[in-house]
């Protein structure tokens, strides 16, 4: 409801209340108490011993809201006096609904005899408990709107309320009303200007105020932030002066169009220069403000920098051409990936066969060769995609970098001097250790190709300063780039060299970001550069242990085999049958799970391609795992077109072969999943 006002307490008690003449001059007084510019509390008080002294009235309360609502909760005050518990009479409830509902619809309410109410009046029901003989309550009122009102009481006799001074408190009710109206009003607009201004001075966007030619006239304080200029030295100042030059008659010409009303304030994209210097991409959009009468009109311009949102517009842009790119790539990888199977397979096969004669070898060995670059160039086209990290394991970045340096050191052409600072103690990275060993022996081949001449090359492991990340740096002290250059170093089969190699930083990139890690470069012309890798520290611990490759021993078991490639199959049922596995083939997994439903318990394993038609091998899988929920499993694919070759692999895979896969990592890969223990049967 508001609050509760309490009356000074009338001293004069006895059985009977004798009448005494109204003080009219009590009206004026009250009138210019009302006029004053009184503190709302003072001016409450002073009015309240007026009424008493009008009135003639033992006591009273005053209330009154604060907002327009009228019937909320009651903000009681002390009142003095022998009775002080009067304030709690008008208490919030039905009873007091109905009565706020008479005082809106009838106006004063008189109870000369209280006891005379009826059961169901409501001041009766909210009185009847108290020693209360005589009632008058007069509302306050601003137009229709109820703003409180005035409860006078007499406790010591029953007091008629006559004509004369209901005449006077309805003259003192329509002052006060007014009075209350007129203090909401400017305590309302008070509120408002300290509301627009706190929004003004605490907003993040510059708000300015122009006269038409385009002088500042006001600057809120988000002009040091945004342009490191005080708001002071804007005042005054011609805003041409703050504009890049090319921009400058556009948006002073638009000011002055919006203030002669020409145009609405629509978003205009433009630049403000910094006291640096330097120039902030920044939107406006400017509103007319319709001056008095004889004034010009102003126009109020509200400026964002969007700097960092051109940025993200940008960062987007390249990632959907990144994102298609990645797609066509990972196709192409996922064709390649499959051919290659086929002719790697078979040259190996091949060397079996004919391996003794030098000059079969001789031509095996350029068809090997050239397989091998072909799947260099497949593995980086899955990394610029994102795909290819299936294998993930914790592992120390110092064991990556120390066995890769040795494999690709001797490429180096002469006057290559590497120094390593790797720490031994950092927490490993969950990681495929192949696609880290990619990332490290690309960074220091482009390190090697940036210096023609001979350097150094730099490697370091850290922690992140202030981070959970690991950092690898790898730095050369050749010729450096550019910001044109270091722009465009991350694209597809960019090179500044006669002769790239292939995807380059491009995959380096595609398998850091497919870690959850960042690459960041920095570099200038004439000093070198640094590339910085950023990756997720693993919880997990691992201790480096090194697997030296060995031959297979001889395979036992049937194997069911699922590829919808005629060559592929072939090939890897040769690998099998070369391995002493019995191989059941399949053209696709719907074949594949009506072989496994007829032969399950003659079959040990099943190997299945992931993408099939009719069924791809997850699907497969599911099915096969409900004829026999125990079967061991090996997935192999050329391409992660779904993204969740993880996934798959942990629902129900003993493991992954990614294509193409020489004999030796078949024979593995199969070894290690056939002497896994099975899980026991379902019955």
């Amino acid at each position: 409801m508001g609050n509760a006002i309490p009356f000074p307490v009338n001293a004069r008690k006895g059985a009977d209340l004798p009448q005494r003449g109204l003080p009219v001059s009590s009206v004026p007084r009250i009138a210019r108490i009302c006029a004053l510019g009184l503190a709302f509390d003072e001016l409450l008080e002073e009015v309240c011993r007026e009424i008493l002294a009008l009135s003639g009235a033992e006591g009273g309360v005053l209330f009154f809201c604060r907002d327009d609502a009228v019937g909320g909760k009651l903000q009681a005050a002390a009142t003095s006096g022998t009775h002080s518990d009067l304030r709690d009479a008008y208490r919030p409830g039905p009873a007091m609904d109905r009565l706020l509902d008479r005082l809106r619809g009838e106006g004063a309410i008189r109870a000369d005899d209280t006891s005379l109410l009826a059961p169901a009046d409501p001041l009766g029901e909210l009185l009847g408990p108290l020693p209360v003989r005589s009632a008058l309550l007069v509302p306050l009122k601003f137009g229709t709107r109820l703003l409180g009102f005035v409860a006078l009481h007499v406790c010591s006799a029953r007091r008629p309320w006559d004509e004369e001074v209901l005449r006077a408190m309805d003259l003192v009710a329509a002052l006060l009303s007014a009075a209350l109206e007129r203090r909401r009003t400017e305590d309302s607009l008070r509120a408002s200007e300290a509301r627009y201004r706190f929004l003004a001075e605490n907003s993040p966007d510059l708000i300015s105020l122009h006269d038409p030619s385009g002088r500042i006239l006001y600057a809120s304080p988000a002009s040091l932030q945004m342009l490191g200029i005080r708001p002071e030295l804007l005042t005054g100042a011609p805003h041409e002066g703050f504009l890049h030059p090319d921009d400058a008659e556009k948006v002073v010409s638009e000011t002055r169009r919006v203030a002669l009303g020409e145009k609405t304030g629509f978003p205009l994209q433009h630049r403000m220069r910094r006291a640096s210097g330097e120039y902030l991409e920044v939107e406006s959009a400017a509103t007319p403000i319709p001056g008095g009468p004889g004034e010009e009109a102003r126009v109020l311009r509200v400026t964002r920098d969007v700097s960092g949102r051109k940025r993200m517009e940008d960062r987007l842009r390249e990632s959907q051409q990144l994102a298609a790119v990645g797609m066509l790539a990972g196709g192409v990888a996922h064709e390649f990936n499959n051919l290659l199977a086929g002719i790697q397979g078979a040259v190996e096969m091949l060397s079996m066969v004919v391996g003794g004669s030098p000059q079969a070898r001789a031509y095996l060995d350029v068809i090997h060769r050239m397989g091998n670059r072909a799947v260099e160039v497949t593995h980086q086209l899955l990394a610029y995609s994102r795909q290819g990290k299936h294998s993930p394991v914790p592992v120390p970045l110092r064991q990556v970098v120390e066995e890769t340096l040795p494999a690709i050191q001797p490429s180096f052409q002469p006057g290559i001097e590497v120094s390593m600072d790797l720490e031994a103690k950092l927490p490993p990275v969950h990681a495929d250790i192949a696609q880290m060993k990619q990332v490290v022996a690309g960074l220091c081949l482009n390190a090697v190709e940036a210096m023609p001449a001979g350097g150094k090359i730099g490697i370091r492991s850290r922690p992140e300063d202030g981070g959970g990340r690991i950092v690898l740096e790898v730095t050369d002290t050749g010729s450096g780039m550019d910001a044109e250059t270091m722009a465009r170093i991350f694209e597809p089969f960019f090179t500044t060299k006669s002769v790239g190699r292939g995807m380059g930083l491009a995959a380096i990139r595609g398998i850091v970001e497919n870690h959850g890690g960042e690459i960041r470069v920095s570099s200038r012309p004439g000093e070198g550069s640094t590339f910085t890798v950023f990756l997720p520290a693993s919880a997990e611990r691992r201790k480096s242990v090194r697997h030296a490759p060995r031959a297979p021993i001889a395979g036992r078991g049937r194997i069911l085999l699922a590829d919808d490639e005629p060559d592929v199959r072939a090939v890897v049922r040769a690998m099998l049958e070369s391995l002493g596995y019995t191989v059941v083939e399949a053209r696709d997994g719907q074949e594949a799970v009506e072989l496994f439903r007829r032969h399950h318990d003659e079959i040990d394993l099943v190997l299945l391609d992931l993408v099939m038609p009719r069924l791809t091998g997850e699907a497969a899988l599911g099915e096969i795992r409900r004829i026999d929920p125990a079967v061991r499993a090996v997935l192999a694919s050329g391409y992660d077109e779904s993204g969740r070759i993880r996934d798959i692999v942990g629902d129900g895979f003993g493991g992954f072969l990614q294509k193409p896969f020489r004999r030796q990592e078949l024979g593995e890969k199969i070894e290690e999943v056939l002497g896994a223990p099975r899980a026991p049967k379902a019955e």
